[in-house]
Formats: C-alpha cells, structure tokens, sequence
C-alpha cells in the first residue's frame, strides 16, 4: 500500500446521521489514493436482556434473540453496502472500501477509538446516531471519540453539511499549522474555496470604570498587534496550500476582532460565509497537556451542528 494513501476510518451505526457523513465523505475526499474502512461495533443483545440466563424461559428468549440479532446484522450490512455505494459512485475502487462488523468488546466508543489507533489519518463520526434527539447536542459515542482521540483527526460530522468550501480556524501555534496541513493531504482541495480565519477576542468594558482602565487607544493597539502577529501565520500557511494545488484566487483570509466569543464568531462566520466544513487544530497557542482539547476547539464540539468539524490531533 503506497504511504501517500489517505485512510479513513468511517464509524456506521445504520442512522441517517451516518447516512449524511458518508454523503458527506463521498464529496470532500479526492477519490485517488483514499482508502475507507466502515465499522460497526455490533451491540447484539439489548441491555434490558443481559440477565436473559437467569429466566426458566431460556430456550424461548434464546430462539428470539438469535432472530433479532440476524435480522439487526443483516440490515447493517445492507446499510454498508449502500454506503459503499456511494463512496464507489464518485470514484473510489470498490476494493478501497472495506466493511467491517465486529462484535462489542469494551463498549462502542472505546471498540472505535481501539480501531482508529490502527494507522488512520481521519475518523468520520456523526454528530448524533440513532438515539439522537436534537442536531445540536454531541451524542455519546461522537463526544467520547473527540475528546480521546488523540492519534489522528476527528471529523465530527452534523446535519448535511454543506460542499465546497471550507474555514480553518488560525492561529499562530503548531496545531493550526497542522490543521492546514491536514486540509492540503486529505481534501479535495482543488475544487474546495479554502478561508483562513483569525478571530482575536475583545477586552470586555461593559461594566462601569472599566474603560478607565483599558483605554479605547490602548485596546486598539492590541488588536492591531494581534493582526502583526498573525499574518507570518497567514503567509505559511497560503504557501502550503497553494503547494497542495489549491489556486490563489480560492484562498481567502480574514482577522476578526473585539468578539466577546471566538468559537461563536467562528460559527457565525461559517454560516454566514457558507461554509460547511470547519477546521481547528485539536489545541492552540497554549498546548496544555494536561486538557484533551483547547477551549475553542471543545466549544466547537458543542455548537457546530449542521456542519462538519475537523478536530486536527
């Protein structure tokens, strides 16, 4: 297998949500050179019959059981084919695309994030599965493979994101860096309008006496400052992607300042621009190695619902 080949670790749970990612993947990923493996982690006994043994009607639970857990197998590999469907459709080699199904182990979340320490550049999670109830809200399983997957990247994928166009998140650490490097290796970057985004957070003066002690001249010289600080950032990372292929006029860059909110303003931004596909390195300028994740990136995880969201390791 040649080292350039993307591979991409897809977790199926047989939802519509898992439906979307697919879609989803089948838009954003070049076709050449990418490889997909779509597991599903078979939970074959409800939990409200793990101490099904114990009851004198055995023999006829046992017979039950055994035919939903047939029947819930073979539409989940019903469900996969289609899925490989849709990723050979746009030109990814049937051979490329692998199913697999395994039985739990540990639980679901753990059994993928076991998974995904095999060698995987990205692993695709939707945002809610078949329990979920509002897009919004981070389901268990996707909350618990972002926040502990830190070998590769998470794409935390919600509602039908929208193709074309994608917004990395900067700033001036390694991990941005690495989120653009992640763009350049694993998007389609040749037919994707590409946006860097900066946003600096203003110096609150709502109370009052506080502007007593940030003056107006002052908090503007540290905006301007910011902005300075950013644009070697900018300029690397423009580089980098037009190294990738990507043509300058699809490269956009941006420095919003004085928000009281950066993960809010980057949403805003992503709607109002049309973006569906946001980038963030999984920690920024502090790197505490103490936290999973950054706290922009973490309040990305909660609110960024009908879009997709690369959290970049």
């Amino acid at each position: 297998m040649s080292q350039d080949r993307r591979r991409i670790l897809v977790a199926v749970d047989g939802s519509e949500q898992t439906q979307e990612a697919v879609s989803y993947l089948s838009g954003i990923v070049p076709s050449f050179e990418t490889s997909v493996v779509l597991f599903h982690v078979m939970n074959r006994v409800p939990d409200a019959f793990w101490d099904w043994e114990k009851d004198p009607l055995t023999p006829t639970h046992l017979d039950y059981l055994k035919d939903w857990e047939m029947q819930k197998e073979n539409r989940i590999r019903q469900f996969m084919r289609q899925a490989r469907r849709v990723l050979v459709d746009v030109g990814i080699p049937e051979y490329s695309v692998m199913i697999s199904i395994q039985k739990i182990r540990e639980g679901i979340a753990r059994d993928i994030l076991t998974e995904a320490q095999r060698g995987y550049d990205a692993v695709v999670v939707g945002r809610t599965g078949l329990g979920g109830i509002d897009e919004r809200m981070l389901g268990s399983v996707a909350g618990k493979t972002t926040a502990k997957l830190n070998a590769s990247a998470v794409w935390l994928v919600g509602g039908k994101p929208r193709k074309g166009k994608i917004l990395i998140a900067m700033d001036s650490s390694a991990g941005a860096m690495r989120a653009v490097d992640h763009v350049c290796r694993m998007a389609a970057v040749k037919t994707h309008s590409i946006s860097l985004l900066h946003v600096v957070r203003g110096i609150s003066v709502t109370a009052a006496g506080q502007e007593q002690i940030f003056p107006e001249g002052y908090r503007q010289r540290l905006l301007e400052e910011a902005e300075n600080e950013i644009r070697p950032a900018f300029e690397e990372a423009t580089e980098r992607l037009k190294a990738a292929g990507v043509k300058a006029e699809r490269i956009s860059i941006k420095v919003i300042s004085g928000v009281a909110s950066r993960a809010g303003a980057i949403i805003e931004e992503a709607r109002q621009g049309g973006f569906g596909t946001i980038v963030v390195g999984r920690k920024g300028l502090s790197g505490i190695e103490e936290f999973d994740m950054g706290r922009v990136t973490f309040k990305l995880t909660q609110i960024a619902g009908n879009m997709a969201l690369w959290v970049v390791a």
